[in-house]
């Protein structure tokens, strides 16, 4: 099958060798190559990852490993979290097929990354603030934790399931999304202007920009629409430096 929109897997600080095995085994059981590593414990060459891999040993050789996040997440057109737990920071979730069928209608999403991290803390905050999206997998109460492999599986599995029925060709003329890095300079100019006006609580900034940018990520802003913001704030700027 040829797919217009490609995922890859981010794994954030994995700490056991064997779940990079597993992680590679799901990926190549479901069509997915591009893995990624960041800030790993985890050893991609150890005999323990090989062993659970199987015959995905081309995955663990070609993955790309990185000191630092945004490193790891600068061309991709959208970035995914995972996360089983709620709260104030994580109220951007969606479930999993809910998300994947949203993201099909979605057609100038064409490389979308999703993050999952390590395996005792998930991910945290400072991690999914990277994010555009969060998703969850509903599980039972009683034990809602899934194992690093368990959890790539099923998202690659629903990812798969989703490209065999994507027989309907939906047509949009939207212009590309923004993609990451022009998304970050644009929160990057945003929280500079909010610091300078005083709004942004300096002991706790990220509050406040965690709700913007849950209210913007929300309506996939493309690049022409992330250049007008940048130009809003720069002319705010210089108003504000010649008033």
């Amino acid at each position: 099958m040829n797919f217009s929109q490609t995922l890859s897997i981010i794994l954030v600080r994995p700490q056991y060798s064997g779940n990079l095995g597993s992680v590679a085994r799901a990926m190549k059981n479901m069509g997915l190559r591009d893995l990624r590593l960041v800030a790993a414990e985890a050893n991609l060459n150890s005999s323990e990852a090989h062993r659970m891999a199987l015959h995905a040993s081309d995955i663990l050789n070609k993955a790309k490993s990185f000191n630092h996040l945004a490193d790891a997440l600068a061309d991709f057109d959208l970035v995914v979290g995972t996360s089983r737990r709620t709260g104030k920071e994580r109220e951007n979730a969606s479930w999993l097929r809910d998300f994947i069928t949203q993201i099909k209608a979605t057609p100038q999403v064409k490389k979308l990354g999703i993050l999952f991290g390590a395996e005792d803390t998930g991910l945290s905050n400072e991690e999914l603030a990277h994010c555009q999206r969060m998703i969850q997998i509903p599980s039972h109460d009683d034990y809602p934790s899934l194992n690093l492999a368990q959890a790539v599986m099923v998202v690659a599995y629903e990812w798969f399931v989703s490209e065999a029925k994507s027989d309907a060709l939906i047509e949009k003329t939207q212009e590309d999304l923004a993609g990451f890095s022009l998304m970050e300079a644009m929160y990057q100019d945003l929280e500079s202007l909010l610091d300078e006006s005083g709004f942004l609580n300096p002991q706790n900034p990220f509050h406040a920009m965690r709700i913007m940018r849950n209210l913007i990520n929300r309506a996939y802003p493309n690049k022409r629409e992330v250049r007008t913001l940048r130009g809003i704030f720069r002319q705010l700027r210089w108003w504000k430096e010649n008033d």
